[in-house]
């Protein structure tokens, strides 16, 4: 999953910067953003289960 988060984040900023693109920057980098908070996510689950009693 995260190479894809990569690919479409490294598609984007080079679309970006040539002009094909004229979005914010906050979208251009929503696959990076989106996968890291998959990822805090699951590491709160999975740090909330380990010290469950």
């Amino acid at each position: 999953m995260s190479w894809l988060a990569v690919l479409l984040t490294v598609i984007f900023v080079v679309a970006k910067l040539l002009g094909i693109i004229a979005w914010s920057w906050w979208l251009v980098f929503t696959p990076a953003i989106i996968y890291g908070v998959i990822v805090l996510v699951i590491l709160i689950i999975t740090f909330i289960a380990a010290f469950k009693d």
